[in-house]
């Protein structure tokens, strides 16, 4: 009977689904198990901050059940289902629960939660214990993982080199070996080019700590409303700035202008993300601080409600504006709110909305739920706050990190481009002179012998079996694989959302396209073979 119950409970929602949909609930349900690790701090903070409240466990666990937002709710309203529906004892539904759970330190929480709960501990007691444990395994786990990226981001810019090294070596091994198709080799070398970079990104993501900044409500803040707005026209723009300017005119050729148009495609692409960008590296900064703030705003609130026994509306305007920041506004916005009667629910809505914060929006329901079913609303801040403060100081490690990674990648990507730019437009150059050298005395490579001054031993016809367009192809697609490989290694070790993505985006592709612009005519007023090429007619 036990096994046909949780089966049935697991199964209970599910039916003749269509594979898309399965689909779609399979990769959410992953994205979800991404970060259970901070939704049980979540969690177990909202557990023991409404357990003040001596609260019945009947209430405790559907309170917890009722936080869609946090992802182990599922399990504890599983267990709920079997205690109050099937009348299983708790400790007996918590461990039936725990023989289903795919996640080892969840799994661990239900087997303890079952042992404490057939010992009789007190459940304030035994969450507040279990709330101080699992932060500091939280802690270690986020510092274990901060130093995992930060060995892969050192083998991230090892790789970024072999990478290029790779590039440059089979360009010149084409030029120097004419051995089979020149462009099936150059464009097997983009594959595996393509496929070096993006493993070495991906490694990047799954080291990271998986934490994310920003929510997901309808609600967002007024800058995360702009970059919703704007950015799927930007990136379009940006792609068909790429397609059109570079990408295309590599592969059939372009009209001849003053610049490099390959070099204009990407800077233009750059300045179309740039609003975007910097809007997005704005509200990143802003919800930084926003949850700083938040630390020092809900302790105080805490506090205030506890020792001077005001409502929250009062309490909002005891504290001292001064200590609030970057959420000083939005206190008073929402004072106003709470004050004029409006609904409580929407009021804080509203502000956890408008601050775009990940942590606000998970933590400012523990505080609220807590007081209104009359937790200790000082102890209850002390929990939130400590909670919030401990997240904000591993962000703080992270982000020291993620700045020295960006520091190397950004020169070195400059630098690697530069070098393919460079060398590119040197086997342009030979290449060209050589094929004119053909031309214009209908020579062959037998002939090379005869040239005066030892230039028969210089094995000129070498450079005569490659086109130019698949030079020039063979450096621009790999410029661009570069370039998007390392505006994503970035974020990766950063952390944050996706949008972050445009903003060095912005910096990036500009920085391609100014050299790409620059380092071919440098390198042409830097190498001419002009008084070679005289020098060769005269003894001919």
């Amino acid at each position: 009977m036990e096994s046909s119950a949780i089966k049935n409970l697991f199964n209970k929602k599910s039916g003749s689904q269509p594979l898309l949909d399965q689909l779609a609930l399979r990769f959410k349900h992953y994205q979800k198990e991404l970060y259970m690790s901070n939704d049980m701090l979540f969690s177990l903070t909202y557990m023991a901050s409404i357990s003040t409240a001596n609260l019945t466990r009947d209430k405790i666990f559907t309170s917890i059940s009722d936080k869609k937002e946090y992802c182990p709710s599922k399990y504890f309203n599983l267990i709920k289902e079997l205690a109050q529906h099937w009348h299983y004892d708790y400790s007996n539904a918590c461990e039936l629960i725990s023989t289903k759970v795919t996640h080892e330190r969840m799994r661990e929480l239900l087997n303890r939660l079952s042992n404490a709960i057939a010992a009789g501990e007190p459940d304030s007691e035994f969450l507040t214990k279990e709330w101080k444990l699992f932060k500091t395994k939280r802690k270690d786990e986020f510092e274990r993982d901060l130093e995992t990226t930060k060995e892969w981001s050192n083998a991230y810019t090892a790789l970024l080199v072999s990478t290029s090294l790779v590039a440059i070596i089979i360009l010149l091994s084409v030029i120097l070996y004419n051995i089979g198709d020149p462009a099936d080799t150059l464009y097997s070398t983009m594959f595996i080019i393509f496929f070096m970079a993006f493993f070495g990104v991906g490694l990047l993501f799954k080291a990271s700590p998986k934490d994310s900044k920003v929510h997901s409500l309808s609600i967002k803040s007024q800058e995360q409303v702009y970059i919703y707005k704007w950015a799927p026209l930007s990136i379009t723009l940006a792609v068909m700035a790429v397609i059109l300017l570079t990408v295309i005119p590599a592969f059939i050729g372009s009209t001849d202008f003053f610049i490099d148009i390959k070099g204009v495609g990407m800077v233009l692409a750059g300045v179309i993300l740039m609003p975007v960008g910097m809007t997005a590296n704005k509200d990143i900064d802003k919800i930084n601080k926003r949850d700083e703030c938040f630390t020092t705003f809900i302790r105080s609130l805490g506090s205030i409600v506890s020792g001077s026994g005001l409502t929250v509306p009062k309490a909002l305007l005891k504290i001292d504006p001064k200590n609030l920041g970057e959420l000083k506004d939005m206190s008073q916005e929402l004072y106003k709110k709470l004050a004029s009667g409006l609904d409580p629910a929407l009021c804080w809505g509203r502000f956890v909305g408008e601050t775009g914060s990940y942590l606000i929006y998970k933590l400012t329901s523990v505080f609220v739920d807590a007081v209104n079913l009359g937790g200790n609303a000082e102890v209850v801040g002390e929990l939130v706050s400590s909670s919030n403060l401990e997240l904000v100081l591993l962000r703080m490690k992270r982000e020291r990190i993620a700045k020295g990674f960006s520091s190397l990648v950004i020169p070195l990507h400059v630098a690697m481009v530069a070098l393919l730019l460079f060398i590119g437009q040197i086997l342009t150059i030979f290449s060209t002179i050589i094929s004119s050298l053909f031309t214009q005395f209908d020579i062959s490579g037998s002939e090379l012998e005869g040239i005066p001054g030892g230039m028969g031993g210089m094995n000129l016809g070498i450079f005569g079996g490659v086109p130019i367009e698949l030079l020039g192809q063979f450096v621009v697609i790999v410029t661009i694989i570069l370039t998007l490989a390392n505006i994503f290694a970035i974020v990766a070790v950063k952390g944050g959302p996706m949008y972050l993505a445009i903003y060095y985006g912005m910096f990036m592709f500009t920085l391609s396209g100014i050299l790409m612009i620059i380092v071919p005519p440098l390198v042409k007023m830097a190498f001419s073979f002009d008084g070679v090429l005289d020098s060769l007619a005269g003894g001919v």
